[in-house]
């Protein structure tokens, strides 16, 4: 459920509005002037502000610029002014969209829907990005010996990709794969249990039998250093 904004002083589209939002199975909130707006944003958080341009006191392109010196709240503004001057203005104020007064519904639910969809793949990479950030901030804190280091760092760098051994051999070791060579296994084996005892899965390392082995950043939901989670 996405929280919604609604900053216009007209009670009556704000209460249809709220309506139509609130049947699209959004969470919505009405302000009537800029002020309440920077205040409620103060308290709480939200996914999308609809502002309207002509507010009493601080008009819709000042709330707009505190908006975003303050939060990174996208803005729908609402315009009575369709002209290209006032656009500029809003969009130069902060605002992501306009829509013109009178509008119709379907437009404006389309626009509301595409704001939110950019919203969530945004907080979607950052999440992503976080928990890389993470991981490699916990695997640089392991007491792995060089050649582990890089092992480790190579398989990385091949995340989600299946490494043979013969490879890794060549690239890390700096020598050819022989049918009796167990070094390889042993430095693998060595850094699963380095990762298991810093508290993390030995499953980001997977032994793909008779292919190689593979690092995989994000584990499946469920298991814990490589064990199941019992109920």
């Amino acid at each position: 459920m996405s929280k919604i904004l609604v900053v216009d002083d007209d009670v009556q589209l704000c209460e249809l509005l709220t309506e139509v939002l609130e049947d699209e199975g959004h969470d919505v909130s009405c302000v009537h002037c800029g002020e309440s707006a920077i205040e409620y944003l103060q308290n709480k958080g939200v996914d999308l502000v609809l502002l309207d341009v002509m507010l009493p006191n601080l008009d819709g392109m000042q709330v707009a610029r505190r908006i975003c010196q303050r939060f990174a709240t996208p803005i729908l503004m609402l315009t009575a002014l369709g002209d290209e001057a006032t656009m500029l203005d809003g969009l130069q104020a902060g605002a992501d969209h306009f829509i013109t007064k009178p509008f119709k519904v379907p437009e404006l639910l389309t626009r509301i829907s595409a704001i939110l969809r950019r919203v969530g793949l945004e907080r979607q990479r950052h999440q992503i990005r976080s928990g890389e950030e993470k991981m490699a901030a916990e695997m640089s804190r392991l007491p792995l010996t060089s050649t582990e280091s890089e092992l480790l760092e190579y398989l990385i760098k091949h995340d989600g990709i299946v490494v043979s051994k013969a490879e890794l051999q060549k690239q890390v070791l700096k020598k050819e794969l022989s049918p009796f060579d167990r070094n390889l296994d042993m430095h693998i084996s060595n850094i699963r249990r380095k990762i298991v005892l810093a508290g993390m899965s030995k499953l980001h390392i997977k032994t793909i039998r008779g292919r190689g082995y593979s690092y995989t950043e994000t584990l499946i939901k469920g298991s814990c250093c490589g064990k199941p989670l019992s109920a």
